[in-house]
């Protein structure tokens, strides 16, 4: 039973919200289903509770996507580099099968104000920086959803969205003509984020009038200039908040499993989409599991990245410095529900580990052909350590996506092999061989790094365009070229028939890779080619 004193009694305001508070604890419900291992934060309960699988098939996530007016920031990145962690941990770390979807809000404001200022279409605009924002999240590694909603292509369904709820008498035209959410009239306003009812700000207040209430929200908004789109209210625009929830419900229908964005939108976008959804869908849960990302501010600043505050910096200059890579690795040693400071001791420390990691896959790759031994290794130990830290992980993963805990355990784990593999043979006798030891190490490692989505596992990095200068194949077999040049003439002026065998075996192994060297009396050229090694003998 709820415990009420005196002095409470006397303050009422004080105790409705401690009723509301505590009500708000009560509100998240759990769905039917499987229930996991996996724990996750959730911000109706205000505690991590366990994800449960209400379908064995699929696990539906919807993502709010950009408003695109302006070039994709590292605020923006690290929000969507964070959650495709986790999209990506969950598909490989717990073999789920992830339906994604995202919106584009592509009409907007700012995109008006900036197609203005520069002189073009509001469609161009949106579609340049729409084009621009998924490039940048290929370079970052980030996969795209299985589906793309634009706002603008299902105005009708938004119009639709709205006339449902008006009906249900949740919604009303204000004085202005912009239709409005009825919050009062909804139960459980205030899931997400404690809200006073009473609450008001300064917009609201100059809305005072319009409304019947400050914390009553938009729906539609009317205009009578600029772009806008016909209704049964007249002229104007879908508001913010409708966006989501139409379009999530028009490709998941009554239930979302998971909802993501950064902490940001949690109110009053996320909390506004949960209201106005369950009206629709007459349900008292829309969405099971609401994921926020925390922000990212540049180091000594107390404000997050923002263009309005023009303290951001793109992922295209990043990219000029710094890897896709190094970014993930950043994003990855902070929790994702975590602020982070960025700055160039961030990146560098980032960079440094996933070094580490590039470093000890190259040595077990040198090992494990017979180009190093080793001193010191001990299998029984290898394997100990490997059952730690696979157990270690596991439950760090489980408690909530904890990355930056399981790539700690992963650098214990290698440090101690590389040493080994790099140490200096002397007085100690070398180690027997641990081939297979250091080889399920190597693959455990590189299944964790590949399930929180680094290129460079698989061999993507080059693909991806994200290192700090785009990989000249040109360039390098000129160089290669040159140098077989200087070696043939050292062979000619020398007499040296080894040297003419080291260029032959040189252009065998080029030809074998389907590049093929041709001499010439002054040079060399090559070209790409299908014939095999086989082939030349």
């Amino acid at each position: 039973m709820l415990q009420v004193g005196r002095q409470q009694l006397r303050r009422p305001e004080k105790f409705f919200q401690l009723i509301r508070q505590t009500s708000t604890k009560r509100n998240w419900l759990k769905p039917d289903g499987i229930e996991t291992d996996l724990r996750i934060y959730n911000c109706v309960a205000k505690r991590n509770v366990p994800f449960i699988l209400n379908n064995q098939y699929f696990v539906t996530w919807y993502t709010c996507g950009p408003t695109v007016y302006d070039s994709c920031h590292l605020g923006h990145a690290s929000c969507y580099v964070k959650l495709d962690i986790l999209q990506r941990i969950l598909r490989h770390h717990f073999n789920l099968n992830i339906v994604s979807a995202m919106n584009i809000t592509d009409i907007d404001d700012k995109i008006i104000a900036k197609s203005e200022n520069l002189g073009k279409d509001w469609r161009d605009v949106a579609r340049f920086y729409e084009a621009e924002f998924w490039t940048d999240l290929k370079k970052l590694n980030v996969l795209e959803p299985n589906v793309k909603a634009r706002v603008t292509d299902h105005i009708p369904k938004i119009i639709n969205y709205i006339e449902r709820i008006i009906k249900k008498r949740m919604a009303y035209v204000g004085d202005d003509n912009s239709v409005y959410m009825d919050v009062k009239s909804v139960k459980n306003y205030g899931k997400l984020q404690n809200i006073s009812l009473d609450e008001q700000n300064a917009e609201e207040q100059l809305e005072k009038g319009i409304k019947k209430s400050p914390m009553d929200f938009a729906l539609w908004k009317a205009r009578k200039t600029g772009p806008t789109f016909p209704s049964p209210w007249g002229d104007g625009r879908p508001a913010w908040h409708i966006e989501c929830s139409t379009l999530a419900g028009m490709i998941f229908g009554d239930n979302v499993h998971i909802h993501a964005g950064g902490i940001d939108l949690r109110f009053p976008h996320h909390e506004n989409e949960e209201c106005q959804s369950c009206v629709y869908h007459d349900n008292k849960q829309w969405v099971n599991y609401w994921l926020h990302t925390g922000h990212l501010s540049m180091k000594g600043e107390s404000q997050k990245m923002s263009n309005s505050l023009k303290n951001t910096i793109t992922v295209k200059d990043m990219l000029k410095k710094y890897s896709g890579d190094d970014f993930r690795m950043a994003c990855a040693l902070s929790h994702y529900r975590n602020s982070m400071d960025y700055s160039d001791e961030l990146m560098e420390m980032a960079k440094s580990n996933l070094n580490k990691f590039k470093g000890f896959r190259t040595d077990c790759l040198a090992y494990l052909s017979g180009k190093k031994t080793a001193v010191g290794l001990d299998d029984s130990a290898i394997f100990e350590n490997l059952k730690f830290a696979q157990s270690h992980i596991d439950s760090s993963i489980k408690d909530d996506f904890n990355t930056a805990r399981s790539i700690t355990t992963l650098m214990d784990q290698i440090s101690s092999i590389s040493r080994c593999i790099n140490a200096q043979p002397g007085s100690e006798v070398q180690t027997a061989s641990s081939l297979d030891a250091v080889a399920a190490v190597s693959n455990y490692v590189s299944f964790i790094l590949q399930s929180f989505g680094f290129a460079f596992v698989t061999g993507q990095e080059h693909e991806l365009n994200t290192t700090t200068e785009q990989f000249d194949l040109n360039a390098l077999l000129d160089d290669i070229l040159n140098t077989r040049k200087s070696i043939r003439e050292k062979a000619v002026a020398d007499k040296n028939d080894h040297l003419f065998e080291i260029c032959d075996d040189l252009r065998k192994c080029l030809l074998q890779n389907g590049i093929d060297i041709r001499d010439h009396s002054k040079g060399s050229s090559w070209t790409f080619t299908k014939r095999s090694i086989e082939q030349e003998k």
